[in-house]
């Protein structure tokens, strides 16, 4: 099935303008509920206030953490990027070590190494 292209192009504004949207909604339940049973429209109102007061605290809370677990993640990157180096020189160092081992001439013969003639 097909979608029009004038609802779709009302879906991409609501997406666009959902904070807008929402916000609009409540508010139309509020006066609506306000007119027809007061408690009713003071319940939302506080409602959306509470919400948007935890969504604040939330928000603030999460961006802390989040820079936390970024610091985390750079030291972990630093650590490991350490790790790496000491090891490469270590693998450097052993390599030089055997290249230094002095060559001995074939001079002295092990037991047990004669050469078959």
């Amino acid at each position: 099935m097909r979608i029009p292209k004038r609802v779709n192009a009302v879906w991409d504004w609501a997406e666009q303008h959902g904070r807008a949207l929402s916000a609009g909604t409540i508010l139309l339940i509020v006066v609506v509920g306000a007119l027809w049973l007061p408690a009713l429209g003071a319940l939302v109102a506080g409602m959306v206030v509470g919400g948007e007061a935890v969504r604040r605290r939330s928000r603030r809370r999460l961006e802390r953490l989040q820079s936390d677990n970024d610091q985390l993640l750079r030291q972990n990157g630093a650590l490991r990027h350490k790790v790496a180096l000491l090891e490469q020189g270590i693998r450097e160092q052993a390599s030089l070590t055997t290249q230094r081992l002095p060559v001995i001439p074939g001079t002295v013969e092990l037991p047990g190494s004669a050469e078959p003639d």
